[in-house]
């Protein structure tokens, strides 16, 4: 037990530190953003929208990547890790030209699908442009910091992230409210300083996997196609990235919902989504933690052990979304009076951060059991089926008919959305005791 639970927290404490330094950074510019009134988050907050499908298919991609890197590391084979992050590469660059050519040369017409607002989409456009370029940026770091979590290195993202997000909150500051000769640029000096937050970040990683003193390297040998291999990662990696795909699509659906029913609730997610977002601190690193020490276990074909894992990491999950739950709740009433915003905007965000943070330990329960202890065996078709069932099934109908047809207020909306993950819990409890995803995938 006493090893189990150092190895967990050598895992675990730096990434949880990473995302609380993200939260909170976020939060701050969130709320630089939030000065310039309601428009202003919105336009931002949707097309983040737009880069979260994107951010999620990376996640999805690094995920199928991330059995096969967890278990080789099981074995200790870096070559492998190094090859499977070459061909993983592939997809992931193809698919950031994708969203840099829909957010640099139709960001009008990506956000007229979310909103009739015109100045929205005028202000929205304006921001997209420059992140547009932090596509190629923010994908690559994504795939190395993943592979560094995976090998037991999770220190050096940490540090990388405090960099980056660094200067991204200070040139925010400065390129939003203009500083000395600066003049001020609003929203699309924000995307300047997320452009070049990205920039410093990929020259740091670029830096390392090059250097060659992790596990995690990069060199011809990883571009070096070999079909039988990629159809081998492919196999367990394309449910993941459909499952990934078809799920980041549906919560955008949610958020379609949301905007059609006013800019002032496009607004209120995005406020609202921001506190949650403390809510995933600690469980991101809870996530990481299970993948290296089910995935390490199965590697080595210790079964067993790998078992073992899961129950007490899952057991842990549960107990610490109740504490998270309560933290995040608290936290609102606090953060909310920062926000340049009405009373009443406020009163429904408050009252959505308490659907949420009630939720919070099956939400966590369901993201820590899907991505870090049944893709950790391979078993993503079953992990695709379980959440794109419940978000497809159960909760984008729901929230479409109670928002569009029955015109309910936004919270009551919030609370059919949640009916969905009690679905994808049940579905998920019973495909874990199962025992199925117990697999080697690399022998």
């Amino acid at each position: 037990m006493k090893d189990f639970t150092k190895r967990m927290l050598s895992i675990a404490i730096p990434i949880t530190l990473q995302n609380l330094m993200s939260s909170g950074l976020n939060l701050v510019d969130n709320l630089m953003i939030g000065q310039l009134g309601t428009t202003a988050i919105a336009s931002v907050g949707l097309v983040n929208q737009v880069v979260f499908i994107l951010n999620i298919l990376t996640f999805g991609v690094s995920s199928g990547a991330g059995i096969f890197v967890s278990q080789y590391w099981g074995k200790r084979d870096e070559k492998n890790i190094e090859k499977t992050l070459g061909h993983i590469l592939y997809i992931t660059m193809g698919a950031a030209v994708v969203f840099f050519v829909l957010l640099f040369f139709f960001p009008e017409r990506v956000l007229m699908i979310f909103t009739t607002d015109t100045e929205v989409i005028r202000t929205g456009a304006t921001y997209a442009r420059p992140v547009a370029f932090s596509t190629f940026l923010t994908s690559f770091s994504f795939i190395i910091a993943m592979a560094l979590r995976t090998v037991e290195k999770a220190r050096i993202p940490m540090y990388v992230s405090l960099v980056a997000l660094s200067i991204n909150t200070v040139v925010n500051y400065v390129l939003i409210f203009g500083f000395g000769p600066i003049q001020p640029l609003g929203v699309y000096g924000a995307s300047l300083a997320t452009l070049l937050s990205r920039f410093v970040e990929f020259v740091i990683f670029v830096n390392i996997v090059l250097r060659r003193k992790t596990p995690v390297r990069l060199s011809k040998f990883a571009f070096k196609f070999e079909a039988p291999f990629f159809k081998r990662l492919m196999k367990y990696a394309t449910p993941v990235i459909v499952n990934e795909f078809l799920w980041s699509l549906g919560i955008t659906m949610y958020s379609l919902v949301m905007a059609r029913m006013g800019t002032e609730f496009i607004a209120a997610r995005n406020i609202s989504s921001t506190i949650e977002n403390f809510g995933f601190v600690i469980f991101g690193g809870l996530a990481s933690a299970t993948v290296v020490m089910v995935g390490a276990e199965l590697g080595r074909n210790n079964f067993t052990q790998a078992k073992y894992n899961a129950k007490k990491l899952l057991q842990l999950t549960v107990m610490t979304a109740v504490v998270t739950g309560l933290i995040i709740i608290l936290l609102s009433r606090i953060i909310v009076n920062f926000y340049n915003i009405d009373q009443g905007l406020k009163n429904i965000v408050l009252t959505i951060i308490i659907i949420v943070g009630i939720s919070q330990p099956i939400k966590m329960f369901n993201a820590v059991n899907i991505v870090g202890v049944l893709r950790s065996g391979g078993d993503t078709r079953a992990a695709m089926i379980i959440e794109i069932a419940s978000l497809w099934g159960v909760g984008i109908p729901l929230v479409a008919v109670t928002g569009l047809v029955l015109k309910w207020p936004l919270t009551l909306v919030y609370v059919a959305m949640m009916i969905e993950e009690l679905f994808k819990a049940i579905l998920g409890v019973r495909r874990t005791m199962t025992w199925k995803w117990l697999k080697n995938v690399v022998d």
